[in-house]
C-alpha cells in the first residue's frame, strides 16, 4: 500500500484490506511510506502508526515497512524497530543500515531474470530460509 500521510491511516487500513486478499504462505502486508506530503513528520508517524496496528490486529502479523534509506534515517528511524524493514537503497555494494534492522533490501529496480522479456527490481533478505518462513502468513 502506498500510504498517504494526508489521509486517515484507518482509512487507508480499511481500503486496503477490503482490496487485497492474504493467503498463508503470502509476505505479510507492505506499507510504503516515502514522502511527508506537507505533514509534519510526528502527524506522519501518528497516522502511519494507526494504519500498522490496524492491519496487525485483523491480519495478525506485523505489516513490512518499506521505504528509501534517506526517509528511513530521517523520520522512521528509532519509531518504528519492531515492524520488519524493507529498504530501497539502488546500486551500492553494501546497505548503510545496521544488518540486524532490516528484513529486505531492495538493491536495484533493473534487474534481468531468465523468463521476463523486461527489467524488474532486485531484492535480496536478510536471513536464511528458516527466517524467511518465519515471516510468512501462516
Amino acid at each position: 500500500h502506498y500510504f498517504k500521510p494526508k489521509k486517515s491511516g484507518e482509512w487507508q487500513a480499511k481500503f486496503f484490506l477490503q482490496t487485497v486478499k492474504f493467503d498463508a504462505g503470502d509476505l505479510p502486508p507492505v506499507v510504503d511510506i516515502e514522502e511527508l506530503n506537507g505533514v509534519s513528520a510526528a502527524a506522519m508517524r501518528l497516522q502511519l502508526q494507526v494504519f500498522l496496528t490496524y492491519i496487525e490486529k485483523k491480519k495478525g502479523v506485523k505489516p513490512i515497512i518499506y521505504t528509501g534509506l534517506s526517509f528511513y534515517k530521517d523520520y522512521l528511524k528509532g519509531y518504528f524497530d519492531e515492524y520488519p524493514l524493507w529498504v530501497a537503497h539502488y546500486h551500492q555494494p553494501k546497505l548503510k543500515v545496521p544488518s540486524g534492522d532490516w528484513h529486505f533490501w531492495q538493491h536495484s529496480d533493473k534487474a534481468k531474470i531468465s523468463g521476463i522479456d523486461h527489467v524488474v527490481d532486485f531484492n535480496a533478505f536478510n536471513g536464511d530460509s528458516l527466517a524467511f518462513d518465519k515471516l510468512l502468513i501462516k
